[in-house]
């Protein structure tokens, strides 16, 4: 049987993502491309090149487990590693998830006209945001300025959280007064940090291939590269840091790098958490009486405002 391929890109690293979420093993032949050129074309700092590499390779591992083939190309392009995977498996049909960026969406579309002949290349539409551009431009439409406030109340009410019917709950949409406190002059290092991951002949492959074109200091294990560990990382999050996210949300210090951060957004960004879950289990430790109202609000509102307000407006 000539499977269909599901092409994954580094940034999608999830199976609840788009295409993958229909996928069977039965059907579906996986291609995930490491490419030379991405790792290459600029310096970058070393952990985030292990973070996003690691990150593939394992996620890579976690789909054999569950049952897939994984064609997982080294090449020197992405095009390149699509053309060599076209070589071996000949697949009469490609499905991508929408890319993250507007480049790769441009290499899908090239790609799409070049091999028209020899495959179809589908792209389905992505379910890594609560709000797809095409709902926020439904919602643009009805207003002639669009502010984040707007769209961040919108958001709290057509997703419903922590709403009172057509109320916020509360009564205030925002606690932008209790969260706008300075650094604390004492304690100030009160917010814990999760244990650091140890790091594996995995990691040590990947730093080893990364390093040559990387600065910065080494990984240390501060960053999951699996869902798993992700989903660890969030729940010690919304138990120890959550309860103090609130009052000093925009506060800075030389000594303390985090404060009550959650430090999820490179899980958000590379799908190992999608921004649902975190959603919920925030909400749930609100609802549970372990967290401030202003806590849970203003950090919600980096979620479901903020991050999707910006995200839709780059597709703008």
């Amino acid at each position: 049987m000539n499977k269909q391929t599901v092409w994954v890109f580094g940034d999608q690293l999830n199976q609840k993502i788009g295409a993958l979420g229909d996928a069977k093993p039965t059907t579906h032949r996986i291609l995930m491309i490491e490419s030379r050129a991405k790792i290459t074309t600029r310096r970058w700092h070393v952990q985030r090149a292990h973070f996003i590499v690691a990150s593939m390779r394992r996620f890579a591992d976690e789909l054999r487990e569950a049952g897939f083939e994984v064609d997982y190309r080294f090449a020197e392009s992405m095009r390149a590693g699509v053309q060599l995977h076209y070589d071996e498996y000949s697949p009469s049909q490609i499905v991508v998830t929408e890319p993250n960026s507007f480049a790769a969406r441009e290499l899908v579309s090239a790609l799409s006209s070049q091999y028209k002949s020899q495959f179809d290349l589908q792209s389905v539409k992505s379910n890594q945001f609560l709000c797809h551009p095409d709902e926020y431009a439904n919602f643009r439409a009805t207003r002639k300025t669009v502010k984040m406030e707007d769209f961040y109340r919108w958001q709290r009410k057509r997703l419903d959280v922590m709403m009172d019917g057509d109320d916020p709950v509360g009564g205030k949409w925002n606690f932008d007064e209790e969260n706008r406190q300075g650094p604390p002059k004492t304690d100030q290092d009160r917010w814990p940090k999760p244990k650091l991951i140890a790091l594996d002949a995995l990691d040590a492959e990947v730093i080893a291939d990364v390093s040559s074109n990387s600065w910065g200091q080494p990984p240390t294990g501060q960053w999951a590269t699996t869902r798993t560990e992700a989903l660890v990382r969030m729940k010690y999050f919304m138990k120890h840091n959550l309860p103090m996210f609130g009052e000093h949300e925009d506060a800075m210090l030389k000594s303390n790098w985090h404060l009550a951060h959650s430090l999820l957004s490179p899980y958000l960004n590379l799908g190992l958490l999608l921004p649902g879950e975190v959603i919920a289990a925030a909400v749930k430790e609100f609802e549970a009486g372990k967290v401030p109202i202003n806590s849970a609000e203003g950090f919600i509102r980096q979620i479901i405002g903020w991050r999707e307000y910006i995200w839709n407006c780059y597709w703008q």
